[in-house]
C-alpha cells in the first residue's frame, strides 16, 4: 500500500513555529506530526504501508527529505518525493503523485488539519 501525504503548504496558521520548520515536521509531545499520521495509518490499516509518497513544496531542501526518509525507514517503508511547484490545492497535490499511482494497488490519502 502507498500512503500519499501532501505537505507542500506554508503552515501560516502555526507561525512563528513554521518559519524554520515545515508544519508536518513540528514535534508534538516529542514526535513529528507526520510521524504520528504514519503511525495512525499503520495501526489502523489491514495492509502494510510499503511506500510513502510525500508531496513537498519547491523550497523543501535535502535536510527535510533526509528526515522523512529516515522516518519512513523506521516504518519499513520506501520514501518517494514529488514536488507541487504551485499551490493549487489538495487535488492538485494528489495529481503531482500521479506517476506513483498504478495498477490495482490500494492507496491511502492523508489530509490533516489542526
Amino acid at each position: 500500500m502507498k500512503l500519499i501525504i501532501p505537505m507542500a503548504g506554508r503552515g501560516t496558521r502555526v507561525r512563528p513555529h513554521s518559519h524554520t520548520t515545515p508544519k508536518p515536521l513540528l514535534p508534538v509531545a516529542g514526535t513529528m506530526i507526520v510521524e504520528r499520521i504514519v503511525e495512525t495509518f499503520a495501526r489502523t490499516l489491514d495492509r502494510t504501508i510499503d511506500e510513502i509518497v510525500y508531496i513537498l513544496g519547491p523550497d523543501f531542501g535535502r535536510e527535510i527529505k533526509e528526515t522523512l526518509t529516515d522516518m519512513s525507514k523506521r516504518h519499513n517503508a520506501k520514501a518517494t518525493f514529488r514536488v507541487q511547484d504551485v499551490a493549487l490545492g489538495t487535488a492538485h497535490a494528489v495529481l503531482c503523485a500521479g506517476e506513483d499511482l498504478e495498477g490495482r494497488s490500494y492507496y491511502c490519502f492523508c489530509r490533516y488539519h489542526f
